[in-house]
């Protein structure tokens, strides 16, 4: 059963049940008597399009260049790169709420609020006064509206009130409300100034209601300024919103110039669709996403009679619960799904669910793991469409990094920082250089152009889309690498995400995050070039950057580590600031890179090993995100035993009652839900070394389970059925004929390999160590195989 359910109302967000089709978003607490749903627009940001630059910070790179390579004084550099900063982003915004005040007793019986996955329904039924209430929400991205469909069982017994109210200043709760974001919101500032609203700036918004009633009437309510629904049994409530939002680089349109006549045609649309059609068009829409994969841990199933927070809270006492394991899973997928769809922005650090005009952090695209862990799942769970608004966003940097690069570096190309925002602002911004000065962003991001190509096999998406962008992200590496007194080519300024190291000085130990060639640059350079030799090879082309390419590659320092020594965060002996911090940035060859494997690189993965375990003993994983990471890391050392301690420790302290990830202190942030679905899919099946490995991580405590719709790089779907922890049945969806080597646990005997038609396929068996066995075979066709063991 793959539904959140719950006895009571929320108490809050953090219980609240989300709703969204990728661009418009909602958040359902479920109260009876009076319903509050917070919206938000993917589009509705504080301030405009600006060029952020400072165009005289390049002035400070050769200054601090040599304080760090020459003078190794990482005091100096860091008081330097703090020169070469500029503003922070801006925030992500609330819209408002839609109210329902129903005018019943507050005190009700039998009540239940649930958000059904598979069909991405919100209800909430309960009786007041005798009569039986069910309400049902979903947000379509079919008609683009927000539906809440009202009903009870006794005829003419359901009245209410329907409004909206504004997050921001200027409109007054009503049947229509519009106005604009704030011109600007300053980053963690506080007094008159933080938050600055303008006649004339700012994107404008506008949403509106519309009642469609079964029976009843329907009138204005003048003391609300909402409509009053009376004498009723059943009503839908319809919801548009809309922006002012015209591109990154283009002033935003005010309220009346565009979103009110778009929340009009959306409703008018909407109303002359039959509610049972709205919903059957919604769900149809929702499934075929979500049913492409469909994972169960063989759970007990009288859990399910169990509520989601008690289930919860007896993981939070030690108990182990495969079948919320599962719906975790499932919950990583449907948040992407209501999330990000083509054509809208990305998945932010809270999706697209905020109720605060300065939230957390801006709310913004954090560019050093948190976005990249957005769409780690996108490719192995079936949903490359869900990946495309990222796609867009890269493309857009592309364009706007190339000031960037020139105004701080004097390099070629393209690149971007640890923060973006929807104007795309890929500037330093202001504060500490561990996070702020940190020039790596567009290889990272570019590692997710070609990984979607690695699955889809897409080549006019390589030609067209992914490659323009990697070259010029190689372009501005190569322009930036400089030379050491080794001879070797390094990134200077260089920081490993957050993370700073000691050093002395006169007045005594100090911390600084400024240095030359972190081992997470040296890993993000080799995969970029390399994978731009790749592309420049499956396409066929002639292109000089090839020599730059590989000569560059090859006068990249060495990984820092010896053997038998864990591997480093840093190029020359360090003291960590903190020896268990959350960023695993030095471990990024294991994943999600796939530089790092037990076979090909055996010292690299005992030192990989023996560095997650350094971090891990002095408290590492202290964070959502953070422990997302280790089950991912674990499961390609192999380590299923720490991967399932470690995706418990993210349920049971690092999860809300409506299942969001959580950042100390409490606060929803939307990257460990997605990075725990990736790393659950990574313990079932790996495909990064060019072969495919079946259960490579499966620990103790999912004996039996199956899953369905997995995905391969190579195009190939994976279903998967084991019992008393062996595989039992995999089926592969191969889509092209060709050579495959499938790796998976030994069984005796061995496991018989047949193809669509029972036919035997000639299957060439290696016994590996750890317990497992390589299997080698062509398929003549492009067809199902099957391994039964």
């Amino acid at each position: 059963m793959l539904k959140l359910w719950y006895r009571r109302p929320a108490d809050g967000f953090p219980q609240s049940l989300p709703l969204g089709n990728g661009s418009l978003g909602a958040m359902v607490p479920g109260r009876p008597a009076h319903e509050r749903v917070d919206l938000n627009v993917d589009t509705l940001w504080s301030g405009g399009p600006a060029d952020h630059n400072d165009h005289d910070a390049a002035q400070h790179l050769g200054p601090l260049r040599r304080a760090v390579l020459h003078d190794r004084d990482h005091l100096r550099a860091e008081e330097l790169a703090e020169r070469m900063q500029g503003p922070d982003t801006q925030a992500y915004q609330p819209l408002g709420a839609l109210l329902l005040d129903l005018g019943h007793d507050d005190e009700v019986a039998g009540y239940r609020r649930e958000l059904d996955l598979a069909e991405a329904l919100c209800s909430v039924t309960y009786s007041a006064d005798g009569v039986r209430h069910t309400r049902e929400l979903f947000v379509s991205a079919v008609a683009g509206v927000l539906v809440v469909r009202l009903t009870c069982d006794t005829p003419g017994a359901l009245s209410f009130t329907a409004r909206l109210e504004s997050a921001h200043p200027g409109a007054e709760p009503g049947a229509m409300v519009s106005g604009r974001a704030p011109a600007d919101v300053a980053f963690q500032a506080t007094g008159p100034d933080a938050v600055r609203y303008a006649v004339d700036a700012g994107t404008g918004f506008a949403a509106a209601l519309r009642i469609v009633p079964d029976d009843g009437t329907v009138i204005p309510e003048p003391e609300t300024g909402g409509l009053r629904l009376t004498g009723a049994t059943g009503a839908t409530v319809l919801v548009a919103a809309a922006t002012g939002f015209r591109g990154w680089d283009t002033e935003p349109a005010g309220p009346q110039a565009g979103p009110e006549a778009e929340v009009a045609r959306l409703l008018d649309s909407a109303a002359e669709v039959p509610y049972d059609r709205l919903r059957a068009e919604h769900i149809a829409d929702h499934r075929t996403l979500h049913d492409r994969t469909v994972l169960s841990l063989g759970h007990d199933r009288a859990l399910d009679a169990l509520p989601t927070d008690e289930r919860l809270a007896a993981v939070r006492s030690g108990a182990d619960d495969p079948g919320l394991t599962a719906l975790f899973f499932a919950y990583g997928r449907y948040l992407l799904i209501a999330s990000s769809r083509p054509g809208t922005q990305p998945t932010n650090l809270q999706g697209i669910w905020n109720t605060e005009v300065q939230p957390p952090w801006q709310s913004d695209w954090t560019t050093n793991i948190n976005l990249q862990m957005n769409y780690w799942h996108a490719e192995t769970t079936g949903l490359p469409e869900c990946h495309e608004p990222l796609f867009d966003l890269i493309t857009d940097l592309a364009t706007a990094g190339r000031r960037t690069a020139r105004a701080y570096y004097r390099c070629g190309g393209w690149t971007a920082h640890h923060n973006v925002d929807v104007w795309r602002s890929t500037n330093p911004v202001q504060g500490g250089p561990q996070w702020a000065n940190w020039p790596m962003a567009g290889a990272w991001l570019c590692a997710h152009l070609w990984e979607h190509y690695r699955f889809t096999g897409d080549r006019a998406f390589l030609a067209e889309r992914a490659w323009p962008v990697m070259r010029e992200a190689a372009v501005f590496l190569l322009d930036f690498l400089v030379e050491d007194a080794d001879g070797h080519l390094v990134t200077c300024p260089s920081t490993s995400p957050e993370h700073r190291f000691q050093v002395e000085t006169p007045g005594g130990p100090a911390l600084v995050a400024t240095t030359a060639a972190v081992t997470m640059d040296l890993w993000l350079i080799d995969e970029l070039f390399g994978n731009c030799l790749d592309a420049i090879d499956d396409l066929g082309l002639t292109d000089s950057l090839s020599d730059s390419l590989d000569s560059a590659r090859r006068r990249l320092p060495p990984l820092p580590y010896r053997p038998g020594q864990p591997l480093a965060e840093w190029r020359h002996d360090a003291v960590p600031e903190d020896p268990g911090h959350r960023h695993l940035s030095h471990l990024y060859g294991l994943y999600p890179g796939d530089r790092v494997d037990a076979e090909r690189t055996p010292e690299l993965f005992a030192a990989a090993r023996a560095a997650l375990d350094l971090r891990l003993a002095h408290g590492g994983g202290g964070t959502g995100w953070s422990l997302a990471w280790v089950v991912a890391l674990a499961a390609r050392l192999g380590d299923s035993a720490l991967a399932h301690e470690s995706l418990r420790r993210l349920l049971a302290d690092s999860t809300s009652d409506n299942l969001f990830d959580l950042h100390p202190p409490e606060l929803f942030q939307i990257d460990g839900n997605f990075g725990a679905t990736a790393a659950v899919a990574e313990m079932l099946l790996q495909s990064h070394t060019g072969e495919l490995r079946l259960l490579p991580a499966l620990p103790d405590a999912w004996p039996s389970g199956t899953v369905r719709g997995l995905r391969a790089r190579g195009g190939v779907t994976v279903d998967l059925d084991w019992r008393h922890g062996r595989l039992s049945h995999a089926r592969l969806h191969l889509p092209r004929p060709g050579r495959y080597r499938v790796r998976l646990p030994a069984s005796d005997p061995l496991p018989a390999v047949t193809d669509d038609l029972s036919d035997s396929i000639e299957t060439r068996w290696t016994a590996l160590e750890g317990g497992f066995v390589l299997a080698e075979f062509t398929a003549k066709r492009a067809t199902v195989h099957h391994v039964r063991c």
